[in-house]
């Protein structure tokens, strides 16, 4: 068996949780899918390891392996599943890794657990992370380790004049080390180094806002498309999230409000339509685009599931929809805090 770390759960995790309202929902560390997750508070499920747990000290996880006869168990077999479909995967779970955001200066990162002689600790570190040409992901705490094997690659696949083409064509870098094409030029190593550190948060960080997201880009059509040049480069595009609200949360959301407001569950049709409409809503994420105004940088946020908002509307449209059921329903809660308010004077 393998005893695997917790990671942290991500600040945005966290924010997550706190929107949807910590008392009736809870943080849990998934240990089949090896991340953290927002679910019911009654449904916390025995491979989950809560935030109040981890925070308690429970902060690893053992992955059971294939038993005698070969056969995997539950858990073994949804890792197994998991790291077919993912080829990221396990290497999120078994080095933490995350983007992280120093809440002082606003600059992101990559980072993971060290590994120290073979062995993970509790140190968190700076990664790297290159896909190359065979399809194979490189990640390492070492970034000359990892500009090495970027450089290696690029220059076995004749794609090295490329890498220099598209920085001059960014302005990253100037006409001379263009032209020359040298690897010592300190332009040349600024530009790869910021690239480098921009295309490992954009594979990882892609995956952890948006879980289908299982599939790291080719290393030069990211420079192309995702980093933005100097003076008048390409702008910079928009950051589409992504919340972890299931079908099953959406359903208890309806229910709940129907009940509450005209004092019955809804029907199957009606309970349909509005997961429906939900779900696109859902679907679409939150798309946050930056800008510069006036000498400033304003970023702006739109869509994306808020309880309180779709409360209000779904009450709104039951209200106007069932007007005798929505005055029987005032009427009765009416009565009922007055009925309190009488027994609490007697």
């Amino acid at each position: 068996m393998a005893e695997r770390k917790i990671p942290a759960p991500s600040s945005e995790v966290q924010l997550a949780w706190t929107r949807k309202g910590v008392g009736n929902w809870n943080l849990v560390f998934d240990k089949g899918r090896g991340e953290w997750r927002v679910v019911k508070r009654d449904a916390v499920a025995s491979n989950q390891v809560t935030y109040d747990n981890y925070n308690a000290g429970q902060n690893t996880y053992t992955v059971t392996t294939p038993g005698r006869g070969g056969a995997l168990d539950v858990s073994e077999e949804t890792t197994a599943r998991q790291e077919a479909q993912d080829p990221l995967y396990k290497y999120v779970r078994d080095f933490g890794l995350q983007v992280v955001t120093d809440p002082t200066n606003g600059r992101t990162e990559l980072k993971g657990f060290s590994v120290v002689n073979g062995k993970v600790t509790n140190e968190v570190v700076p990664y790297y992370l290159y896909l190359d040409s065979k399809g194979k992901i490189n990640l390492s705490q070492d970034y000359d380790a990892i500009k090495k094997t970027a450089l290696d690659d690029l220059k076995a696949t004749g794609k090295l004049n490329t890498l220099f083409q598209d920085l001059y064509n960014k302005k990253l870098i100037s006409k001379e080390t263009y032209d020359s094409k040298n690897l010592q030029a300190a332009d040349f190593n600024a530009a790869l180094v910021g690239t480098i550190n921009e295309y490992s948060k954009s594979v990882i960080g892609n995956r952890q806002f948006d879980p289908t997201q299982t599939q790291a880009p080719d290393f030069l059509s990211f420079l192309q498309t995702g980093i933005a040049g100097r003076g008048g480069g390409e702008a910079n595009l928009p950051r589409r999230e992504f919340q972890d609200i299931s079908k099953e949360q959406l359903n208890a959301f309806i229910d709940g409000i129907y009940l509450e407001t005209i004092g019955r569950k809804p029907t199957e049709e009606q309970r349909s339509a509005k997961l429906k409409e939900l779900n696109k809503i859902v679907k679409r994420g939150i798309v946050t685009t930056t800008t510069k105004e006036g000498g400033e940088i304003v970023t702006r946020s739109k869509g994306g599931f808020n309880e309180s908002e779709q409360a209000l509307k779904l009450q709104e449209q039951l209200r106007q929809e069932n007007p005798l059921e929505y005055e029987r329903r005032q009427a009765f809660d009416f009565m009922d805090e007055l009925q309190k308010i009488m027994s609490g004077g007697i």
